[in-house]
């Protein structure tokens, strides 16, 4: 029995590494960061906080979005993001375009992003196959290193390791990126080489914060008839917003045509407006706009629900909006 015993003891370390060998620190979070990077992201309530709070034009944060897509390009590795920042909202914005890699082949605790610049026009997907790392600028020293922190990822530059000429003078930078399932959090500033003297980001130095968004498929009707009465109406289909700011605009099929717009946030209160001290709760809310012909904007009206809701409307009567996160083609009978 002894014998026996002392036998199952000595196969029993070959038994367990058997199972499986054990990762780095680094590898699992290179598989949770690749589910967690891609999406939409907006700033669209810092952006108007901001406003909101008064601060100095320098001292607020422009409207960005960004869309991270994880693709398949197969000379940049395993695990690839097309990166796009559109920079202001509607007209008169700008669009930049980069590939994020992501790799667990440097430190024990660390994922690596280097990022491919695209310095003019678009990265398309259709050219991703055939797209090289000679084809886009990356720039040395300027890769970011994560490490897990709590319910997020934060992302560093190395100490001054990026370094390039912007406008003529050389520059380098220290900038920061934090994603977790909620925000995506990015800090881009410049320094002066020779002085030290930051030249970009806003005055008080605090990141963007851009938070995660979802997507509702929508419908307005016009006129919103309402309590099943039989009477003709124009849908208004296939308008797609995110709920982080996203708006689209519509002109009426109407003898004398309108020019309407939708447009949906989830708010996150940075400041509180209510007396005696209560607290403000986040709300989602979708706006219903008017484009005048004088070129001003009218806000007709709007309704609320809570943040995590997954469907909105209102009825004007005049015009009736349904916001859903499943489409209708989708949507399937409830037997309650």
């Amino acid at each position: 029995m002894i014998r026996r015993l002392f036998t199952l003891l000595l196969a029993f370390p070959a038994i367990v590494h058997a199972q499986g060998m054990d990762s780095t620190v680094a590898e699992r979070s290179l598989l949770i960061m690749a589910g967690m990077l891609p999406g939409i992201y907006d700033n669209a309530n810092q952006a108007y906080f901001d406003q909101r709070r008064g601060l100095a034009e320098d001292d607020r944060h422009g409207r960005i979005t960004t869309t991270i897509t994880r693709v398949q390009a197969p000379a940049f590795g395993d695990y690839v993001y097309l990166w796009k920042n559109a920079m202001g909202a509607g007209e008169g914005g700008s669009t930049s375009y980069r590939l994020a890699t992501l790799t667990a082949d440097g430190a024990d605790d660390e994922v690596t992003m280097q990022h491919y610049m695209k310095m003019s026009g678009e990265i398309r997907i259709e050219d991703l196959a055939t797209l090289t790392p000679k084809d886009l600028r990356r720039t040395e020293g300027c890769d970011y290193f994560f490490k897990r922190r709590a319910e997020h990822f934060r992302g560093q530059q190395r100490d001054k390791a990026c370094r390039f000429d912007w406008q003529g003078e050389p520059v380098y930078t220290a900038n920061t990126i934090e994603v977790s399932d909620y925000d995506l959090f990015f800090v881009d500033h410049k320094y002066r080489i020779d002085t030290g003297e930051r030249i970009t980001g806003v005055a008080s130095g605090e990141p963007f914060w851009l938070e995660r968004a979802r997507i509702f498929y929508c419908y307005a009707d016009i006129p919103g008839v309402a309590g099943g009465r039989d009477i003709p109406f124009e849908r208004y289909d296939d308008i797609v917003l995110h709920d982080r700011g996203g708006m689209e605009w519509f002109q009426t099929r109407e003898a004398e045509p309108r020019t309407l717009g939708l447009t949906l946030r989830a708010v996150t209160w940075h400041v509180n407006n209510e007396s005696d001290g209560n607290f403000n709760r986040d709300s989602l809310v979708i706006y219903a706009l008017e484009k005048l012909k004088d070129g001003t904007v009218k806000a007709h009206s709007y309704a609320f629900t809570e943040p995590d809701a997954e469907r909105i409307g209102m009825n004007l009567q005049w015009m009736l909006v349904n916001c859903t996160m499943t489409r209708r083609s989708e949507a399937v009978p409830a037997l309650h």
